[in-house]
């Protein structure tokens, strides 16, 4: 069984019935950046999407709205910071982004993973790349 993250546990007490999918299996690299984002790190920042999607968070307000050329996958595209271990509570967003539709399957508000991107140089300065 997997263990439980706090804001999928948030959620669930918050009457949120929320899910994420499409989540890699393998560990996504960004050059430039340390170490790669697990299954589960990508999983705490959908959480974290859903969970501030009507009530953003950080001076950026995230989750908010990207631009991205993605007709592969659907609708309008959410940005949420990608961290480490946990997800992303306000403060510095970091430079890397992982990318979500929300749609509505069968009573379940769902943010299907569509990619990480990373900024170039530093956050605000809307040059991205997207990472394996």
């Amino acid at each position: 069984m997997k263990p439980l993250s706090y804001v999928t546990v948030l959620l669930a007490a918050s009457g949120v019935n929320a899910v994420v999918s499409n989540v890699p299996t393998k560990e996504v690299k960004c050059s430039g950046v340390n170490r790669g984002f697990t299954s589960n790190d990508i999983t705490n920042a959908g959480n974290g999407a859903l969970q501030h999607k009507d009530k953003p968070i950080g001076d950026r307000k995230y989750p908010h709205i990207y631009y991205f050329d993605r007709p592969d996958c659907g609708s309008e595209l959410w940005g949420f910071p990608l961290i480490w271990t946990v997800p992303y509570g306000g403060g510095d967003p970091g430079l890397v982004r992982s990318i979500f539709t929300f749609v509505n399957e069968g009573g379940n508000i769902v943010a299907r993973y569509c990619g990480t991107y990373a900024h170039r140089t530093r956050p605000g300065d809307n040059d991205f790349y997207r990472c394996d």
